[in-house]
């Protein structure tokens, strides 16, 4: 996992978590933080930066939303949509419970150890930097406010890079008109 942060730009989102998986298996993944955001007042307070880096780690170990309502009390998780985010800011015991379940493998493969997971992918998915709505494939599902969506960017034979999206709450968003797969 990569996890970054920089000025990418008045695009409309916060954060994103792409993950690269081939069948049920994740290979890699990255997190990005749009510092253009978290460099004004409303984002740059140590609660946003944190609600939205652990959410973004988060689903890439494949935790989901567990309240996509904003105004819903908070339930003392990052996995939680909320508009004040100082009780949301680290995962909770559901979260850890999750993270159990999905880790406790009931096949024999691994990709702990496999450092040649990602080169196995076709070529078209390890050039993608997947920080533009156009990138990033069809678009799966969407939070009840609009504020968090998922894409899936299929390449065949079981490759794909999922998408979570963290959008700017009430901000235009750069998303893509039509979504496109590969």
């Amino acid at each position: 996992m990569e996890v970054c942060n920089t000025t990418y730009g008045n695009n409309g989102w916060l954060g994103i978590a792409s993950i690269w998986a081939s069948g049920n298996h994740i290979t890699q993944a990255s997190v990005k933080l749009n510092d253009t955001y978290f460099n004004t007042a409303t984002y740059n307070t140590t609660a946003w930066r944190n609600l939205v880096m652990c959410q973004e780690v988060g689903h890439v170990f494949g935790l989901a939303h567990q309240d996509e309502a904003f105004n819903n009390p908070n339930l003392g998780t990052c996995m939680d949509y909320t508009n004040s985010p100082n009780s949301n800011q680290h995962p909770n015991a559901h979260d850890y419970d999750q993270l159990e379940t999905i880790y406790a493998h009931l096949d024999s493969t691994t990709t702990i150890a496999n450092s040649t997971a990602s080169a196995a992918h076709p070529p078209a998915m390890q050039n993608m930097d997947f920080t533009e709505p156009g990138t990033w494939g069809k678009l799966v599902a969407t939070n009840n406010n609009g504020n968090g969506e998922f894409y899936v960017q299929d390449f065949g034979n079981g490759h794909r890079v999922i998408t979570h999206v963290f959008w700017v709450p009430g901000e235009k968003r750069g998303k893509p008109d039509h979504h496109d797969e590969h």
